[in-house]
């Protein structure tokens, strides 16, 4: 199980959010309220019926709400997430971080093309 707070470094600065829910088996959720934003990060595993058979997978999602300071209207809903499945074959967590990895330096690096729609 994770632990019950989580700190997240957003543009340098850290913002630690405390669990709120663990539901049901394999997910649980964080949430901070930070001044105009609101943070929540939502852990949710789909695990096949026997350990290391197809179609396991894990989904971390970050939601975060932007309001106005003056009317409390909500401004942006934004929503990042990544998922890592394994569909045949055993999982190898040294791959997957080599995989989330490279895909987040690569985002990093090109999200304007991203965002212009660019493909």
């Amino acid at each position: 199980m994770l632990g019950t707070t989580i700190t997240l470094s957003v543009n340098s600065v850290n913002k630690v959010l405390s669990r709120v829910s663990d539901p049901e088996p394999y997910s649980s959720t964080y949430f901070l309220e930070d001044g105009v934003d609101d943070y929540t990060l939502t852990f949710k595993h789909t695990v096949p019926r026997s350990r290391g058979a197809s179609k396991e997978s894990h989904l971390v999602r970050l939601d975060v709400n932007t309001y106005d300071a003056t009317s409390g209207a909500l401004l942006r809903k934004h929503s990042t997430w990544i998922v890592d499945e394994t569909g045949i074959g055993k999982q190898d967590s040294t791959t997957a971080g080599y995989h989330a990895s490279a895909l987040a330096t690569w985002f990093n690096t090109n999200k304007a093309l991203v965002l212009a729609r660019e493909s």
